[in-house]
């Protein structure tokens, strides 16, 4: 079942042997989702359900997303770096019980300049993993690519699992990033009809563990804030199954 939905139209086969237009989107819903927001004079505040909250979230005219972080917004507990980010609120177990799937259809329009990187979407601990990071796709410098953590806490112990190179400012990709049940996870990338996809084994220390999805702008900070410089991102598409 689809948890947040944008069904994405799907291509038909005709009888002459074209391929029919893709049908329209329907805009990302924020049904089944909470979300972060970078304010808070104690840290930042968790929005559930999940609302529009200008300027750090808001719709665009074509029902997209558009989200927006602050270098110096408020941060998490657990995080130095300031995030407007959807949390998914339907969990499951890591490497077991059936295939789940973050997918999007994202445009990065700024990153933030001390980093120029901003994690769009993530597999992170959830319950009694709650401040554990799992699987997290970058969108660094150009680049796209998927960090998996083989230990159950921060640090630096991650296999890197590159997908695309020369993304630009503007231009629109696809993601998707699957936990299959079978012990293995997917993730692929699509710009201009073209898909890069990649697997990896599920963690041993992260089998069965509790986890969910998370999606948006969670940009990556190093060095000292500045006024006006943050994250933009919109997502015309958005699915958590």
């Amino acid at each position: 079942m689809l948890r947040s939905s944008v069904f994405l139209g799907c291509a038909l086969l005709l009888a002459s042997g074209g391929i029919a237009a893709a049908s329209p989107a329907a805009p990302p819903s924020l049904d089944g989702w909470r979300l972060t927001l970078p304010v808070g004079s104690d840290g930042a505040e968790v929005l559930n359900p999940a609302e529009l909250d200008p300027p750090y979230l808001t719709r665009a005219a074509d029902g997209s997303l558009a989200f927006w972080a602050p270098t110096s917004g408020a941060t998490t507990s657990h995080s130095g770096s300031p995030r407007t980010e959807l949390i998914d609120n339907a969990g499951f177990a890591s490497g077991t019980g059936g295939v789940h799937t973050l997918a999007a259809t994202v445009t990065v329009e700024q990153v933030p300049k001390t980093s120029k990187t901003i994690i769009l979407g993530q597999i992170h601990g959830d319950q009694d993993r709650n401040s554990d990071p799992y699987t997290m796709l970058y969108y660094s410098d150009g680049t796209v690519h998927v960090k998996v953590n083989q230990q159950l806490s921060a640090g630096s112990n991650y296999l890197d699992y590159p997908l695309l190179t020369d993304v630009g400012l503007g231009e629109v990709f696809s993601y998707t990033i699957t936990d299959r049940g079978d012990g293995r996870l997917r993730f692929t990338a699509t710009r201009d009809g073209s898909t890069e996809e990649k697997t990896a084994p599920v963690p041993s220390a992260w089998s069965g563990e509790d986890v969910r999805f998370q999606t948006g702008d969670y940009e990556q900070l190093k060095g000292d804030p500045e006024d006006g410089d943050g994250g933009r991102v919109s997502f015309s598409a958005l699915t958590a199954s």
